[in-house]
């Protein structure tokens, strides 16, 4: 049951922008950007490349994924 919301701001890139997301218990430190995200930003995905693009304040964005080593696991 989600009680509690946030609004998270989050840069990847260039990229900077805020969510509204729901609360709830986990044990992993990842941001999950869901439908609503998707839908509001109205983004495309490629399911081969496994990009996402979209245009945000007159900017096409394209997120890409990270290769192993190019990934921040913090304290780890």
């Amino acid at each position: 049951m989600v009680n509690k919301q946030v609004f998270l701001t989050f840069v990847i890139g260039k990229y900077k922008d805020e969510v509204l997301c729901d609360v709830v218990p986990m044990e992993v430190t990842h941001v999950f950007l869901g439908r609503p995200w998707q839908y509001d930003r109205k983004i495309l995905h490629d399911g081969h490349t496994n990009k996402i693009s979209f245009n945000f304040q007159g900017h096409n964005i394209i997120l890409k994924p990270l290769f192993p080593k190019e990934v921040n696991w913090g304290s780890k």
